[in-house]
């Protein structure tokens, strides 16, 4: 669970690709209504998932005091 949480446009991406090769590789599953449903929950889902775990990495990383650089300051 906390690789979700770490990475969840990696799991987005691999879940994408997989639904990719499975209507390439013509699996028997009736394609428009299952790949319609599956495409708008990630869509919705997963979208948002991604959008507030990359905002708090940001929100993170402005928060974070940065050191100043001693070899800039030479300069």
């Amino acid at each position: 669970m906390q690789f979700l949480r770490n990475h969840p446009a990696r799991v987005y991406a691999l879940v994408t690709a997989v639904l990719g090769l499975l209507v390439a590789y013509g699996v028997n599953v009736p394609e428009t209504p299952i790949l319609g449903v599956v495409t708008a929950a990630l869509a919705l889902l997963s979208g948002e998932v991604v959008q507030r775990a990359e905002n708090a990495k940001t929100a993170a990383a402005l928060a974070t005091p940065v050191e100043p650089h001693g070899q800039l300051d030479r300069e």
